[in-house]
């Protein structure tokens, strides 16, 4: 059986050509290095130990880059960990919020800036309408996962969200629950308009301000009434927000958290071939929903890989709402405790009216909990109970980087 090729085995092969031959900036090169070096000698070893039948062994260190494809699984169980007690026992939703492609070639050269404004906009639009009383009427909270990303690895900025189906009533004594449909509260269509221009209005201010960049081809709509001129079709065009039903199943949330998360512009099963100097791969096509094969030169595949590398310190994961870092605590808190309530409440009045109806709303929180206790499952090879565990680093020469 072959074995697996791996963006790394890639980089390790053909990613100093690429620097030697390609004009390549000093993070795209460390990256390069870092991602090559991953899971090899290079990067030193260390010692894992079982917590139950003290089986140990050897292992190489992890880049822990999070544009690294081997190491997203090791950050998926850690970030799980700290949100996995943050559930609450309700449904959830799924939205996703895509910038037009004409703005692609701006979100090129202005990465940070660009992807700030898509983040503020779709925060905006989500918790403004949501505090109206037309729609909701409540605080909600988000998850916001940034991918950039296309399955062809072309440019394709879009924003995940992960909203819980309610939220904290604003004198946070009850929980205002959403209508029971099978889609979203608000109709896409004011979705979509309110995204629009929220983030157009976003982005001419970052214009005015000089936030922006336009070299090279973007040169020509650098003045005021050429940009004008590029923004006036995208008020015109319909902009793509999606949504799909709420999830009430906890093991469908934890999927979906981690897979957007911890998602990257390609996975390693994905490569399945490289040969004469070019890389086959898998796709979906979303259009047909069936998956297709592609092939690219290396240095075009890499160049693709490189595209989506965020700035650095840049933080592709927001939270904002009740889930916001400042109250997070808080708001769960009392957030589990009101549902909590309501439950009992329901348990009672079945109780009064001498029947059981009400045993079975509890199921969607049991299955949580259950969740909560179960998802790291044992991983030792000998004993097949245990966990294995850092236990201390092996004293082998430091690597450094090319």
């Amino acid at each position: 059986m072959q074995e697996q090729i791996t963006v790394g085995s890639l980089l390790r092969e053909y990613g100093g050509n690429y620097i030697s031959q390609n004009k390549v900036t000093k993070g795209q090169q460390s990256l390069i290095h870092l991602l090559s070096a991953c899971r090899t000698g290079g990067l030193g070893s260390h010692f894992e130990k079982c917590d139950h039948c003290s089986y140990t062994e050897k292992s190489y260190n992890s880049c822990r880059n999070r544009h690294c494809p081997v190491c997203q699984q090791k950050e998926k169980l850690e970030w799980l960990d700290k949100r996995m007690k943050e559930l609450l026992p309700v449904g959830y939703y799924h939205l996703v919020f895509t910038l037009p492609h004409e703005l692609n070639p701006l979100c090129l050269q202005n990465r940070k800036v660009m992807y700030g404004l898509l983040f503020k906009a779709v925060s905006q639009t989500l918790l403004e309408l949501t505090r109206d009383v037309k729609h909701l009427g409540a605080d909600i909270g988000l998850v916001t996962v940034l991918h950039t990303w296309g399955q062809n690895m072309k440019e394709h900025p879009h924003l995940h969200c992960i909203m819980p189906a309610g939220g904290l009533g604003f004198d946070r004594e009850h929980w205002v629950h959403v209508p029971a449909k099978n889609n979203f509260f608000i109709a896409g269509k004011i979705l979509a308009k309110k995204f629009r221009g929220k983030f157009l209005y976003l982005l001419k201010q970052a214009k005015e301000k000089g936030e922006l960049d336009f070299h090279g081809k973007l040169a020509g709509i650098k003045g005021p009434v050429q940009f004008n001129r590029f923004l006036t079709p995208l008020y015109k065009k319909d902009w793509v927000v999606n949504v799909q039903a709420p999830m009430g199943n906890p093991e469908k949330i934890l999927e979906y958290l981690s897979r957007y998360v911890f998602r990257i512009a390609i996975t390693d099963r994905r490569i399945l071939e490289v040969k004469n100097g070019k890389v086959r791969f898998s796709w979906k096509d979303y259009r047909t929903g069936r998956f297709r094969e592609m092939k690219l030169d290396v240095d075009e595949f890499i160049r693709r890989f490189l595209l989506h590398i965020l700035p650095k310190g840049f933080f592709k994961v927001r939270y904002y709402g009740i889930l916001s870092s400042r109250y997070r605590k808080q708001n769960i808190l009392a957030a589990k405790q009101l549902l909590a309530q309501e439950v009992e409440n329901r348990k009672e009045e079945a109780l009064e009216d001498g029947g059981q109806v009400w045993e079975k709303q509890d199921t969607v929180w049991t299955e949580i909990l259950e969740c909560i206790q179960n998802f790291r499952q044992p991983n030792c090879p000998v004993c097949k109970k245990g966990r294995l565990r850092f236990a201390g680093l092996v004293k082998d020469v430091p690597w450094e980087p090319g």
